[in-house]
């Protein structure tokens, strides 16, 4: 990738034969270049939203290139809120609604919710997960939907971290390893996920899942991928069957 100096010296070296190693001549056009580059200032901005070094408020203005923002909604509301219940109703209350819920206990204690419970700094990404929300979101761009396409697609940019399953039946399915699960939430809700038109997707988020593998490619399998999978160790590996139903995120 071209810096000042690269350009600096093409241009230099664009003298005539009379000229081009007179240093006072080579100096004059160095100063016409530099000048003209604003003392390399247009590689710096370049160079600031370059997406794999980017931090902070870059990856922002990066993600408002995709149109996506590193924040994400939930409806996890664990803790205990201040709300009025049905009388002839109680036992159909949510446990987390509390205060004047009970007529025989009216002094319980709860917290009103607000917006910020629903769409807080707890659920902003942050810069690697938004990074990696960034780069699926140049997948679904560049993508044809093709199984190919997307297939190719994902493993140009996260090798054998993400693999992609045709399952034949108008669904896929996306095995992710070592990505938090507030990763996979926000792409699913922004829907950065490649898939064709029509097609069910399901999302596996792995740790270990017991597998098999060629002994002689064992170089190539994801580390998620456990059980028989070394012939040298054997039995020796754990990892857990995957369940269906209880591994299927969406």
């Amino acid at each position: 990738m071209a810096n000042v100096d690269d350009i600096v010296d093409y241009y230099t070296d664009l003298l005539i034969i009379q000229y081009i190693d007179k240093p006072k001549a080579r100096a004059m056009i160095a100063a016409y270049v530099e000048e003209l580059l604003s003392s390399g200032i247009l590689f710096d901005i370049r160079d600031a939203f370059n997406l794999e070094t980017a931090i902070g408020v870059q990856l922002d203005i990066i993600g408002k290139y995709v149109d996506l923002t590193r924040f994400y909604s939930s409806s996890d509301l664990t803790d205990d809120y201040f709300g009025f219940a049905d009388a002839n109703n109680i036992g159909g209350v949510s446990a987390n609604i509390i205060g004047f819920d009970d007529a025989a206990a009216p002094d319980k204690t709860g917290f009103f919710l607000d917006a910020n419970e629903v769409i807080s700094a707890a659920l902003r990404l942050n810069d690697d997960a938004f990074r990696t929300l960034i780069k699926f979101r140049i997948v679904q761009n560049h993508s044809n939907h093709s199984v190919k396409s997307i297939t190719d697609s994902i493993f140009a940019f996260f090798n054998t971290d993400v693999f992609v399953k045709d399952n034949l039946n108008m669904t896929m399915t996306y095995l992710i390893g070592n990505y938090s699960n507030s990763l996979i939430r926000a792409a699913i809700q922004k829907e950065v996920l490649p898939r064709p038109m029509g097609v069910r997707m399901e999302v596996i988020d792995g740790n270990s899942f017991f597998g098999f593998a060629d002994a002689a490619r064992t170089d190539i399998i994801s580390a998620y991928i456990s059980g028989f999978n070394d012939a040298a160790a054997g039995f020796t590996q754990s990892g857990g069957f995957l369940n269906a139903k209880r591994d299927i995120i969406a």
